[in-house]
């Protein structure tokens, strides 16, 4: 298996996201379509894909909020590959990057039931904290967080 960085506009990651999206639909449904917006890839996304054999198989990214920090977004593995730490492994390549760049404090948005993503950030030591912008009345939906050591 091989990690590839990349961007939001990689048709590999796009198609990811395409099954992320359709899982979420599944449990969901229409209410999917009020994060339509929050979603896009507006701004530039820096992209780690694992791939198969040249298949891509998991996916997460990040995109910059402020000069210090940054938001996790489309952490993503397909169901055959799960349960092998793969996301962990990727979140942590991503999060490197990010400590490289001295950014100051990573976020996160997932659903409140979403409790394998729950497990996994809390194993990379995010924190819940209170609802920001346009989920601070959002019941489905919890905030995460994470500060890094800033490096002189």
């Amino acid at each position: 298996m091989e990690t590839v960085f990349t961007n939001e506009k990689d048709e590999r990651f796009l198609k990811l996201v395409d099954e992320l999206d359709m899982g979420y639909y599944e449990i969901i449904g229409e209410e999917l379509n009020k994060y339509e917006t929050y979603n896009e890839f507006n701004k530039p996304h820096f992209v780690a894909l694992l791939l198969d054999s040249d298949k891509p198989i998991a996916c997460a990214s990040y995109r910059i909020c402020s000069e210090d920090s940054v938001e996790f977004k489309r952490v993503y593995v397909k169901k055959e590959y799960r349960k092998r730490g793969i996301a962990f492994s990727l979140m942590r390549q991503l999060e490197k990057d990010v400590e490289s760049k001295n950014y100051r404090y990573s976020y996160i948005v997932t659903g409140k039931n979403n409790f394998a993503a729950i497990g996994l950030y809390e194993k990379l030591n995010y924190n819940k904290i209170p609802k920001f912008g346009q989920f601070t009345d959002d019941e489905t939906v919890i905030c995460m967080k994470k500060e890094f050591e800033v490096k002189s």
